[in-house]
């Protein structure tokens, strides 16, 4: 059996990390595309860890600008190298928000910053993982979305249309391959219990808010055979709200 290989875009970052985590407790490797192997080693190294076992966790990182088109290709061309072809997983998590907008006040500098980040990341990373994918006739892809995506609110229409713009890109994906062995899903967390977002919440908020490991969990279950026969599937994980 071929080893379960995947690319785990935004894995340093507060959801990511934990993401990679998941996976790789259960038994996948994992590469990270970093902008410097010093991020990736500040949040992996667990050299000086006592409790860890030496050897067991496999995650990888190379050199790469997530928002550079030629950047990704190099980076996805490393990885099926490496691992001669076999990639069959991929997780996008890249994403970010901008301070909000009302669409009067709205720039095209903002709206371009938020499809940058939110969605053309999402946009190389499938499309060019999605070709060796296809090759080997399996893949399973899963982007996390949010709320905005769906809902849209005042201010937020920038953010709002870049990650409607990711749940139309894996539906749109799912369609193009039926009758193949390639799946995408989406995954739609509500505000995540993360540090940054701690330091505004409540302690009632926190509460209340998604935890990384669950939102972790909902990405790797959808990559399994439990979810075998899933496409274009919206999971939402909304907390107590």
């Amino acid at each position: 059996m071929k080893e379960k290989v995947a690319i785990v875009t935004g894995g340093t970052g507060a959801l990511g990390r934990h993401v990679v985590e998941k996976l790789c407790s259960e038994g996948f490797k994992v590469y990270v595309p970093t902008l410097t192997m010093d991020e990736f080693t500040k949040v992996f190294d667990r050299s000086d860890d006592d409790n860890v076992e030496i050897g067991i966790r496999k995650i990888f990182a190379f050199d790469c600008d997530a928002m550079n088109e030629a950047s990704v290709v190099e980076f996805v061309n490393m990885v099926v190298v490496q691992e001669k072809g076999n990639l069959g997983y991929l997780v996008n998590t890249i994403g970010g928000i901008d301070t909000a907008s009302n669409v009067g006040e709205l720039t095209k500098v903002s709206l371009d910053k938020m499809l940058a980040l939110n969605f053309f990341t999402t946009f190389y990373f499938t499309t060019h993982a999605l070709r060796v994918m296809k090759q080997n006739n399996f893949g399973r892809i899963v982007s996390v979305g949010a709320l905005a995506g769906i809902e849209t609110s005042p201010g937020r229409f920038a953010y709002s249309v870049s990650k409607q713009a990711v749940i139309n890109f894996m539906n749109t994906i799912s369609e193009e391959c039926k009758g193949s062995d390639i799946r995408c899903n989406t995954v739609i967390p509500g505000i995540i219990d993360t540090p940054a977002n701690r330091e505004w919440g409540s302690e009632e908020d926190i509460k209340k808010w998604v935890k990384p490991e669950q939102v972790a969990g909902a990405i790797y279950s959808l990559m399994t055979e439990v979810w075998s026969n899933s496409r274009g599937s919206i999971v939402k994980l909304l907390g107590s709200y």
